[in-house]
């Protein structure tokens, strides 16, 4: 059992059409780090805290999800200035740095990382966003590793690194991109592993999604199922997406009972009270 850390929504759910589940074929290999490089560049990021999941019991599979916004947002029609990117919980950021849309390399934005206050063991990845300009652009880059990574300076113009939870940090990149992605990092007592943001959703904050036809049960794949079904990358599999229904607006008949309540209370204010 993990903490109920979350305690503001990632975005406006208003806004999002679909949401890939944890350990889904969506996107790209996500579990550990699995490349072998030069042991130079092995070191240098066997020195990097947070760089990436260290628990090799897990299949390939994406794990963290991917929120896709409605069709007037995302792609051909997407800017950096419209999908709202929130603070999950109350923490300090602890890592910035750039990155780039594999479809266009010229689209650059930032990776955020944010450690909870509440239990530092937790650290929330954000990807792809244009970030505010209150928060450090380039903070606590990776080490340069030749050929692999150029190391950049950090942001000395800024505002703060601390965070409340709800507090909006720019927006998703959606330029050219079907979702933008969130990942969270658990720091345990042998591995580092990723784990589903919805882990950390109490059940209050949940009821949003619940409202938009979302079980908790359709937002992860099991171990056991990924182990038993290996991903097929570079195809859509409709199982790996959970897709959001619409929110039902208030039908007539509430909608005039409340009409007839607020003429029913008015009324009453105005009566002149009877002598006795």
């Amino acid at each position: 059992m993990h903490p109920e850390l979350v305690e503001a929504h990632v975005t406006d759910l208003d806004m999002i059409l679909e949401i890939s589940k944890f350990r889904s074929g969506a996107g790209h290999d996500f579990s550990y780090f699995r490349d072998s490089l030069p042991a130079a560049a092995m070191t240098a990021i066997a020195g990097i805290d947070n760089f990436f999941a260290t628990d090799t019991s897990e299949p390939e599979s994406s794990m963290k999800h991917y929120f896709a916004p409605h069709e007037p947002y995302k792609q051909e029609n997407g800017d950096n200035s419209t999908i709202p990117v929130y603070a999950p919980f109350t923490g300090s950021i602890t890592r910035v740095i750039e990155e780039s849309r594999e479809e266009d390399i010229s689209i650059v934005n930032k990776r955020v990382e944010i450690t909870a206050t509440a239990d530092t063991d937790y650290t929330t990845v954000l990807f792809h966003l244009n970030l505010d300009d209150a928060y450090p652009q380039i903070f606590n880059d990776y080490p340069t590793i030749d050929g692999i990574w150029t190391h950049q300076e950090d942001d000395p113009v800024y505002t703060t690194r601390a965070i409340e939870a709800g507090d909006l940090l720019g927006y998703a990149d959606m330029r050219s991109s079907h979702d933008f992605d969130v990942a969270v990092l658990f720091n345990d007592a042998t591995d580092d592993k990723w784990i589903s943001l919805f882990e950390l959703i109490p059940d209050s904050l949940f009821s949003d999604y619940e409202a938009r036809g979302l079980a908790r049960a359709d937002t992860s794949i099991s171990k056991a199922y990924r182990l038993a079904n290996p991903v097929t990358w570079g195809e859509r599999n409709e199982n790996d997406w959970v897709r959001f229904t619409t929110v039902p607006e208030p039908g007539p008949l509430p909608l005039l009972l409340t009409a007839l309540c607020w003429l029913w209370h008015g009324q009453r204010s105005r009566e002149t009270p009877r002598s006795l």
